[in-house]
């Protein structure tokens, strides 16, 4: 079994520029096989480029493998890290080419085939940032199911307008089984790849111990088997202690924490060229956080908290998990106060300033010593699944066996989370400035899913099957709506993956041709009126463009003059910029007829879908339990829109290589088109 490492540089780096980062550092102490990637210029134009003489690189190194099991491990930063998770999907796509011709396979042909099944794919990605044309392409987005381990850390504080990344509403897991961590991080773009100032160094130093331990813990290895220097802005080098302790960790997010102002201060600096001349906006991930750490309010994110259950289990269990019984630390949960109150003592003197904190969350300390409150946090346990995938040796063994029923819950919480957010996020290209017909509701799943999961005082196999419950009740009401909505055939196809699946038969022609006019009629109803207000949607379209180009102009001049002091001119020109926002601000709205519009046809849809549900056409009965299939864990593209676009990829791409083929034979199968 053999390992191939690809580093991947960010736009307008290489392994020759002068100031190095994480990427130079590790790429250049890399002693296995490896590819080194340069970073693609500033319209990205060379992704595509280096994902194509990647794959090949890697089709040929698979090749010359004696073993069928290997492994391909793949870093990179902002659109490097795009173009690690475009070079999985080739990869994968590649494979589905050479199965569907594998009876007319070559002998190398076959083996090579052997080798894409065999093979295991890690990615690490530092802040995947397609850039403004690529962020919702495809192949940018889909974690494919040769992808055993993902990664990605993202930056909370960049606010520049086209670097947007990859996040928990855009990546979509094509399966259940890739093991999948999203981890914020203070700071803008770039500042965890290098120390930048003194006053921010820790985000750097969790990423690097972060990037060592995920790497070397698939095979990679490094100059003298140890660590890559750490660098900062000056080319100055130093080494990081090696083998830190979950502890010494916990207090590099503690630091984290400290320097918190000055990662966002550089977020918020302007630069003369930087981006796109609007106005920065705090990332969307910022307002969904609690979708990636419980208590996102104390943790930055998962693995942090995951830290702080594993070096201190007795405080973590009483403040964050109620208190309850957890097997997998029998002497360390369920705990009296003043096993906790010991415990807590021990983290004043290692790491006050987590002590610090936790005087916000219940601990008092008077002149007599240490006060608790009751047991507080959410009614469910941690699994420490992040830990497990990045920092394995630190695990204890016990959480190593793990709670089946634990993990399976956690794994559905997150699967509705990432399904919810893909609806919403895929916009018909006629209206890609207006909300998805049903976003109320998937809105409306994900904080009944977060309640279940959070404040239910239920055991995991109860809460699990809630969830499903949930899922089924909105399936239902959707099916028997007469919904043509894509989030029935996602609801659909998660609850098939959990053996429900269901058939659905009319009740009687009578109400099935009732349903259709009422449904028919109010629609159209509803489309007249959302086609008028919003101007024939072109119309609507431009003027929120304008208005929102009006508007952002206005914040920027704003933001450009920073504080105004005794400045006439400031002010004159703060009051330009202010009349601007509140002129855009108005032809974006279309001046209260789009909001007017929206409310008027929600109205009607909401009252179209219950009539239609109170004549009840359908009936949705469940049928009986099936196995799971392998086949169906893997299928992201099982809803019909999803099917038809993969099989038009499918088909220009065979078409491609039948061309390629024709003019020369490839192991007789090979499309240069596909890698």
């Amino acid at each position: 079994m053999a390992t191939f490492t690809t580093f991947a540089f960010g736009t307008g780096e290489s392994s020759t520029m002068k100031k190095k980062n994480i990427i130079s550092q590790f790429s250049e102490a890399c002693t296995n096989d490896k590819l080194v990637l340069e970073g693609p210029g500033m319209l990205g134009k060379e992704v595509k480029a280096n994902t194509k003489l990647a794959t090949r690189t890697i089709l040929d190194w698979l090749a010359q493998q004696p073993s069928q099991q290997n492994t391909l491990n793949l870093s990179g930063f902002s659109r490097g890290s795009v173009t690690c998770i475009q070079i999985a999907n080739r990869l994968k796509r590649y494979e589905r080419f050479l199965t569907a011709r594998e009876a007319r396979l070559t002998a190398e042909g076959k083996t090579l085939l052997e080798r894409l099944r065999g093979l295991e794919i890690h990615i690490f990605a530092m802040d995947p940032v397609a850039g403004l044309g690529d962020k919702n392409q495809r192949y940018a987005r889909i974690i494919p199911d040769n992808v055993k381990s993902y990664v990605s850390v993202l930056q909370t504080d960049e606010m520049r307008r086209d670097f947007k990344p990859q996040d928990i509403t855009r990546a979509i897991i094509a399966s259940p089984q890739t093991k999948v961590s999203m981890l914020p991080m203070f700071g803008n773009h770039s500042d965890t790849t290098k120390i930048k100032s003194n006053t921010m160094q820790s985000g750097a130093k969790l990423c690097w111990y972060a990037l060592h331990e995920f790497l070397t813990e698939h095979g990679t290895t490094f100059n003298g088997n140890v660590m890559p220097q750490l660098v900062d802005k000056d080319m100055n080098l130093s080494t990081l202690p090696t083998n830190p302790s979950t502890k010494d960790l916990l207090n590099l997010f503690s630091d984290h924490h400290l320097e918190r102002d000055h990662y966002l201060k550089s977020g918020q600096r302007i630069k003369l060229v930087d981006g796109i001349p609007l106005p920065r906006k705090q990332r969307s991930l910022n307002k969904h956080l609690d979708y990636y750490v419980k208590n996102a309010d104390f943790f930055v994110n998962q693995l942090e908290r995951e830290l702080f259950k594993l070096s201190y289990p007795k405080t973590f269990n009483y403040l964050f998990e109620q208190n309850l019984p957890d097997l997998r630390f029998p002497q360390a949960s369920h705990c009296e106060k003043e096993d906790v109150i010991a415990e807590l003592l021990t983290i004043r003197n290692e790491n006050p300033t987590l002590f610090t904190k936790l005087l916000t969350r219940g601990v008092g300390e008077t002149d007599e010593g240490l006060t608790l409150d009751e047991p507080a946090g959410v009614f469910c346990l941690e699994p420490s699944e992040t830990m497990l995938q990045v920092f394995p040796n630190l695990v204890p063994d016990e959480v190593k066996l793990g709670n089946p029923g634990l993990n399976k819950l956690c794994h559905l919480e997150q699967d509705v989370y990432r399904l919810t957010f893909r609806y919403e996020r895929e916009k018909s290209e006629f209206s890609p400035f207006s909300h998805r017909h049903q976003a109320h509701r998937s809105h409306a799943i994900r904080q009944e899913i977060q309640h279940i999961v959070n404040h239910q005082e239920e055991d995991a196999a109860t809460k699990y099957h809630r969830i499903l419950d949930t899922l089924e009740y909105h399936y239902r009401y959707l099916v028997k709506a007469n919904s043509e909505s894509e989030l029935s055939a996602l609801l659909k196809n998660e609850l098939k993956k959990h053996g429900r699946t269901y058939q659905v038969q009319s009740v009687s022609v009578s109400r099935e041709i009732l349903a259709s006019v009422v449904h028919g009629s109010l629609s159209l109803l509803k489309e007249t009126i959302s086609f008028i207000g919003h101007l024939g949607y072109v119309g609507g379209g431009v003027l929120t463009a304008v208005g929102s180009y009006i508007q952002d102009i206005g914040r920027r001049i704003n933001e450009s003059l920073g504080k105004l002091g005794y400045n006439p001119l400031k002010y004159v020109t703060s009051a330009v910029g202010y009349l601007l926002e509140g002129v855009g601000f108005a032809i974006k709205h279309s001046f209260g007829l789009k909001d007017l519009t929206n409310f008027i046809t929600n109205g009607i849809r909401n009252f179209r879908d219950a009539v239609v549900n109170a004549i009840g056409p359908k009936t949705v009965e469940r049928q009986q339990p099936v196995p799971v299939q392998p086949n169906d864990l893997h299928d992201v593209e099982a809803d019909p829109v999803h099917q038809f676009k993969q099989q038009v990829q499918e088909l220009r791409h065979e078409r491609d290589a039948k061309l390629e083929l024709n003019q020369q034979p490839i192991h007789e199968e090979r499309s240069p088109e596909l890698i």
